[in-house]
């Protein structure tokens, strides 16, 4: 019977049904997420409806992070009745307790019930409305937020909007503006825009353009496959090589010029490291800034910092903990290299590509030039992804039982490092399902390989996630939702529909753009320092370049479009499985960014570098979607010129000086 039963789930995995199952599956999932954000009050996400707006007070968005208090803020609107109204009424919601007067009278107060802020309030005026001048005015009391309110009525002239004053002060009164309107801090002001930023270094990027487009459109490696200079250029191992020893330059250099402050919680982890280092064992959860997190670095770390502390100042030592951040930047290059021979194994161009690409995305190297727990766990997925692309090649052989011993291996060590790789579990599921249905083998095959991978894990893991379980009260515990830890705030304090759906101002002031919207989130921290390493003071590195990146990663990202476009095209190339395979994993992350951006709202707890470990997948998208503009000539100069230029900027633009 039992065999009979997965002799029928083996034929369904054979099939387009499994890819449906899935699908509906998902879309269950995102139904449920979606209720989750409606119902729960912990979810701040404010939508204007019935015509009218949710309203705040005209304040500059602040970086600075925000002790809890409660905040005060009062609304008023004056509007006319041109006749005797019986009955009227009006609705009210509010983030996240309030009362309202009318014309001098309370005539509601929801008792700062703040838990039910997501009520609905349908308020009945208690009195007849008279001809001539009336004012409403709606004193709204908020924690961890801004107050705002939303308010209209059916029976009376007026809804929020355009004309309502504010005030937190009752006395000085502004005009109230929509919450979603969102203004970039004043630091993102001072400095250049991208477009001025770009004109300043001009010169330079004419002359990588002018000498990249003259070299292919001039050569190839046709005309030059009797050169043995060109030949040498034209290897992918070599490039590899160059990437290794620019990157180590870069990093070098800037462990004795960078500014010791930089990095998220810098100090938070030096804390973790120093507490492992003075007793020798593993700080509580919630007794420090950054003890929540996975302790790997952290044990790695600490030997060092026993050992450098003896000889150097805190200031310096700050910089050289950067060291094992810097190997892990150095072996995930290896690791693009790898990873990019089995894709691409027919096309050295686009195994270049590939590498240049993931050895200077802006995210890895930023990420990997200050200490923090980030590299390494990056580290772990990235060799994980490198471990299934071989599962999904088109031809592969039967992997041995010690192959997923291996993966469950790494898995655990990414788990130890940070809990960004737990979603990894769903995605080695499908791709060991994908890789029996491949090699057509039973589904029975497929839950084996599925155990020993988790049961591996487990065992290198599973101490750490059981004390996190024991001392949390789950296994995704975060500082941000911890009582004990969530003694804080940022803007904005609220997501409204514009955050989700608007991107743009990353392209104009990208620092801090992230401010604005969840794209220009996603797409200051990849392709450049978005929020300035932690710092809201200055930029750590060379500004008008850094700026710049901006804009001519224009192009990178229109390669990682024209990849995702190209799946959907009925050619089947070799390559197609593993360009899929990154668009899923890079998708599935985005998701859970987007949910935490939601969930979450203040500006600094969503970044790309959380997907730092998708490094081979970003280089794999980006050099998939190269090969339609390398056919033409002339097209493949200018767009290998445009990629230069990009080179240039995301390697200068981090070269402290």
């Amino acid at each position: 019977m039992v065999r009979m039963i997965i002799n029928k789930f083996s034929k369904i995995t054979k099939k387009n049904i499994l890819i449906a199952v899935m699908m509906i599956v998902a879309a269950l999932l995102i139904g449920f997420r979606v209720y989750f954000y409606i119902k729960s009050p912990n979810v701040l996400f404010l939508a204007d409806r019935a015509g009218a707006q949710w309203i705040k007070y005209d304040s500059e968005f602040q970086p600075d992070i925000k002790p809890i208090k409660r905040i005060r803020c009062e609304f008023k609107y004056h509007f006319n009745t041109y006749e005797r109204i019986d009955n009227a009424g009006m609705a009210l919601q509010a983030l996240k307790s309030a009362r309202v007067l009318f014309d001098g009278k309370e005539i509601f107060s929801s008792d700062n019930v703040h838990a039910e802020w997501r009520k609905v309030h349908h308020i009945p005026i208690p009195f007849k409305v008279e001809t001539g001048s009336h004012e409403i005015r709606i004193v709204v009391i908020s924690d961890n937020s801004h107050p705002a309110v939303i308010a209209y009525s059916d029976t009376l002239p007026f809804k929020t909007g355009k004309g309502w004053l504010a005030s937190v002060d009752g006395k000085n009164w502004l005009l109230a503006v929509p919450a979603s309107e969102i203004n970039l801090p004043a630091i993102s002001k001072k400095y250049p825009s991208s477009w001025q930023a770009l004109y300043a270094i001009l010169p330079f990027v004419v002359v990588v353009f002018s000498l990249v487009f003259c070299i292919f459109f001039f050569t190839g490696c046709q005309d030059n496959q009797g050169n043995k200079y060109y030949n040498w250029l034209c290897q992918p191992s070599n490039i590899r090589w160059t990437m290794l020893s620019l990157w180590a330059i870069l990093a070098c250099n800037n462990m004795f010029k960078l500014n010791f402050q930089v990095g998220p919680d810098v100090w938070g982890h030096i804390e973790y490291i120093d507490y492992i280092a003075i007793k020798g064992s593993l700080p509580p959860f919630f007794e420090g800034w950054e003890t929540h997190q996975g302790p790997l670095f952290y044990i790695l770390s600490a030997p060092l910092y026993a050992l450098l502390i003896k000889w150097f100042d805190l200031h310096s030592l700050v910089k050289m903990m950067a060291i094992i951040p810097v190997i892990c930047g150095l072996f995930q290059i290896e690791i693009v290299y790898r990873a990019v021979k089995l894709v691409f194994a027919q096309r050295k161009d686009l195994q270049i590509i590939a590498l240049i690409a993931g050895a200077f995305l802006p995210m890895h190297t930023y990420t990997c030039q200050y200490v923090g727990n980030e590299p390494l766990a990056g580290l772990f997925i990235s060799w994980l992804i490198l471990l299934c692309i071989p599962l999904l090649e088109p031809g592969q052989k039967e992997r041995s039982t010690s192959y997923f011993i291996l993966i469950g291996f790494v898995m655990g060590l990414a788990l130890l490092s940070k809990l960004t790789a737990a979603p990894f579990a769903l995605i080695m599921i499908i791709v060991i399902l994908c890789y029996t249905q491949q090699i057509n083998k039973p589904l029975m095959d497929a839950i084996k390989s599925i155990l020993i991978t988790f049961c591996v894990a487990a065992l290198i893991a599973g101490w750490y996630l059981f004390q996190l379980y024991m001392e949390a009260g789950n296994f995704l515990s975060d500082k941000s939702i911890h009582p004990q830890m969530m003694q804080w705030w940022q803007d904005p304090g609220y997501r409204t529909v514009s955050q989700i759906l608007f991107f743009g101002r990353s392209l104009v002031y990208p620092v801090y753009s992230g401010v604005a919207s969840f794209g220009d989130t996603l797409y200051s921290t990849l392709w450049l320092d978005g929020f300035n390493s932690g710092l809201s003071d200055f930029i750590p590195w060379n500004v008008n370049i850094m700026i710049t990146g901006a804009l001519l990663a224009l192009v990178p990202s229109l390669f990682i479009v024209t990849s995702a476009i190209r799946v959907f095209s009925k050619d089947e190339t070799i390559t197609r499985k593993s360009v899929i395979f990154s668009i899923g994993v890079i998708m599935l992350y985005y998701a859970i960014l987007l949910d935490n951006y939601i969930v979450n709202p203040f500006y600094s707890g969503t970044k790309s570098h959380y997907t730092l470990g998708l490094l081979p997948c970003y280089a794999i998208l980006i050099a998939a979607g190269t090969e339609p503009f390398l056919k033409n000539k002339i097209v493949r100069s200018v767009a290998m010129a445009f990629f230069a230029c990009w080179a240039f900027a995301a390697y200068a633009a981090y070269f402290v000086v």
